[in-house]
C-alpha cells in the first residue's frame, strides 16, 4: 500500500506520531506528506522547532528533489534562525504561559473550522532537550495531549526516538500512548516502509506502507 492510502484514513483531530532513528531520512516522508496534501488542496502548517525544517529541506535539495513546494508553506517557527517557508509567527522555545498563549494566538489565526489543516511538527525532541526538570518536561508533553481531538488539524509529530530515549526514557512511551496513530519508519534497501504500530482506525492498524526513493517525485 502507498502512503497516500495511509493519509486518506487519518481523521481530523488525530495526533499521529512518526518515529524514526538517526540513520533514517524522514525528510522524504515529510516531502510526500506535503506534496500529497497540497495536491488535494489541503492547507499545510508546519511547526518548526529550532531549524529542523531547514535540515529537512536541505537534505531533500542535496538529494536532487525540487523543494519549491516549501516556499509558500505556512510555518510557525519555535526557536532557531533559518527561515524556510512563509513564516506566520516566531516564538521562543523556552515554554511558559506567555509563550503558550502567543503560540495559541498565531495558531488560531491560521487554522479554520471549515477545513482541516495538515500540521507536521518537526524537532519536538530538541525542545524537550531544554527541559530543566520533570515538571517542565510534562508541561511540554501536556501541549500535545491537550490538543488531541482538535478537529481543525491533523497533527503529525516527527520524532527521533534515538534522541528522545537519551533525553528521558519516560518521554517516548508517554508520547506513544497519547498518539492515535503510531508509525515507525524503516529503510530497507531503496524502499522506505512505514509500519502502523497502532491506530484507532482498524483499516490501517498493523498495516505497512511503502515508498521507493527512486520514484519519489512521481
Amino acid at each position: 500500500m502507498q502512503i497516500i492510502d495511509l493519509l486518506s484514513h487519518i481523521k481530523p483531530g488525530e495526533t499521529v506520531v512518526v518515529e524514526h532513528d538517526s540513520t533514517a531520512v524522514p525528510s522524504y516522508v515529510l516531502y510526500i506528506l506535503v506534496r500529497d496534501a497540497l495536491n488535494e488542496g489541503k492547507r499545510v502548517l508546519i511547526d518548526d522547532f529550532m531549524d529542523t525544517l531547514h535540515i529537512y529541506k536541505t537534505q531533500l535539495e542535496l538529494a536532487g528533489i525540487d523543494v519549491s513546494i516549501f516556499d509558500d508553506i505556512l510555518v510557525i517557527k519555535i526557536g532557531g534562525i533559518a527561515e524556510v517557508g512563509k513564516i506566520v509567527g516566531i516564538i521562543s522555545p523556552r515554554g511558559g504561559t506567555i509563550i503558550r498563549k502567543e503560540y495559541e494566538r498565531i495558531y488560531t489565526g491560521v487554522v479554520s473550522e471549515e477545513e482541516t489543516t495538515i500540521n507536521p511538527v518537526l524537532g519536538l525532541e530538541k525542545v524537550l532537550l531544554l527541559s530543566e526538570d520533570k515538571f517542565d518536561l510534562m508541561a511540554t508533553l501536556a501541549e500535545i495531549y491537550l490538543r488531541l481531538g482538535d478537529k481543525r488539524r491533523i497533527a503529525i509529530y516527527f520524532i527521533n526516538r534515538d534522541v528522545l530515549k537519551n533525553i528521558n526514557p519516560v518521554a517516548l512511551p508517554i508520547i506513544e500512548f497519547m498518539a492515535t496513530t503510531l508509525i515507525e519508519v524503516e529503510k530497507k534497501g531503496r524502499v522506505y516502509t512505514l509500519e502502523v504500530r497502532k491506530s484507532i482506525t482498524p483499516e490501517i492498524d498493523g498495516k505497512t506502507f511503502n515508498y521507493d526513493i527512486d520514484r519519489l517525485e512521481g
